[in-house]
C-alpha cells in the first residue's frame, strides 16, 4: 500500500475501496481473457467478490489467482 498521510479516516477508506474495486475489475478482465465467464458479486457476498459460472473452471481460476499472487506479492 502507498505510504501516505491521510487527512481523514474516510480518505483512507475511500482509497482502500478504490484499490479493491480496481483489483476486482482487473482480475475479472484476466479471467475473461482466459475464457472464464464470471461477474462481480453484490451485497457484500461472504463467498467473495467474483462468481464464476462453470465449476469446471475452478482449477483454472485458482491457477490464475495463484499466478497473480506470486507475481505481485512476492
Amino acid at each position: 500500500m502507498v505510504d501516505r498521510t491521510w487527512e481523514t479516516d474516510e480518505d483512507r477508506m475511500i482509497y482502500k475501496l478504490s484499490v479493491h474495486k480496481n483489483l476486482v475489475a482487473w482480475t475479472i478482465d484476466k479471467l475473461e481473457k482466459a475464457g472464464i465467464k464470471c461477474k462481480r458479486t453484490t451485497g457484500n457476498d461472504p463467498k467473495g467478490d467474483i462468481v464464476c459460472f462453470s465449476s469446471g473452471d475452478e482449477k483454472k481460476v485458482k491457477e490464475i489467482v495463484k499466478n497473480i499472487n506470486m507475481k505481485y506479492n512476492s
